[in-house]
Formats: structure tokens, sequence, C-alpha cells
């Protein structure tokens, strides 16, 4: 026969303190670990904003290419393509500021799950203007084809008014490949499976 065990006043009072105890200690939780993961959300955010391309391409079609993608010539905005008036930006920025923290409670430990957007997320939030099965965001560090047939001129026929792709090549060279957000994004990553690991026992 199992063993039954009686519940007493006492039982019961100790229970009553117990709880108070538990709300406050899940509370400070979630504050302490949302509060991790905002400032790494922020690092990565700021990082963003200072990368060469992320400024070239909020400049616009009046950018210089100070990322050194297209060796000095014209400016990613147009190059790209992108419709003048257009924020390529702000879909990045969006999904970037994205997460989402669950806590899983037992009686023993609490195991943090957070869940932000992954890389390929990001590129499918980045088309190119005219390819739009492409992203251009991935297009910055495997490269983008055209360079020897790009002017910089202003034009009727550019989306952006400034920049064109000629029928025959006007100059050898080819896109400079450069890091970008797989970069930001790993390190990003690596923070966030930290803070995920600090689970309290």
């Amino acid at each position: 026969m199992a063993a039954t065990k009686s519940i007493t006043s006492r039982t019961i009072k100790e229970v009553q303190r117990a709880l108070p105890r538990e709300s406050a200690y899940r509370k400070g939780l979630k504050v302490t670990i949302e509060r991790h993961v905002k400032k790494a959300q922020e690092k990565l955010l700021a990082n963003f904003e200072q990368h060469p391309v992320t400024l070239e391409i909020g400049g616009g079609p009046g950018a210089s290419n100070i990322s050194g993608t297209l060796n000095g010539i014209g400016n990613l905005f147009s190059y790209i393509g992108f419709d003048s008036g257009d924020q390529p930006l702000n879909s990045i920025r969006s999904m970037l500021k994205q997460y989402e923290i669950k806590f899983h409670h037992t009686k023993t430990k609490t195991i943090i799950n957070i869940t932000v957007p992954t890389t390929t997320d990001i590129f499918k939030a980045s088309p190119l203007p005219w390819a739009t099965g492409r992203s251009w965001a991935k297009g910055i560090e495997t490269g983008i084809s055209g360079l020897g047939r790009y002017l910089n001129i202003e034009s009727a026929r550019s989306r952006s008014g400034k920049g064109v792709q000629t029928k025959r090549p006007v100059r050898a060279g080819k896109f400079n490949n450069t890091s970008y957000l797989s970069l930001l994004l790993k390190t990003y990553y690596k923070e966030i499976r930290r803070i995920e690991k600090g689970t309290l026992s």
C-alpha cells in the first residue's frame, strides 16, 4: 500500500510562504534575461548601423562607395538597383529587433529558450529589386555581378535615377565581396547561446 502524507495547516503555510518567493524568482529571472538579450541586441544593431555597407546604402543614390565593394565606382544603392526613395534597410532593422524568450521551469532548474531570426530569415527580407529570389544582403558577401557594365550616371532609365547597366563591358574589374550580416549575426548568436546556457539551478 502506498504511503500517504497528511496535509497539515503547517504544510499549507509552508507552501503559501514559498509561493511569493517562487513568483519573485521567476519575475527577477525574466527581467535579468531580457536585459541581457536587449543588451546583445543593441550591440548588434549598433554594429549594423555603423557598418560601411549600411552607411553607404543608407546614403541613397548620391552616396560614395565607402564599403569598397565597387572599387570606388558609384555606390551600392544605384548599383543594386533600388528605386529612388526605397528604404531597403528598414526590413532588416525590423527583423533584427525581433526576439522571443521562453522559460521552462522544473523542480530543479529553469531552462531558457531564446528565439531570434536566422541568417536565412534576414536574407529573405532583403530581396534584390530585379530578382526577388535572391538576396542583396547575401550578395554583398558572395558577389553581385555586373560591375563591368555599370555606369554611374544620371538617367531616366535608372531605378534610382543614377546608375545604369550597359549592354557591353565598359571596364575590367569585379565586385569585391565583403563580410556583412553573416559575421554580425554569428557574434550575436554566440552571445544569445551564452545567455541561454546561463540556466539557473
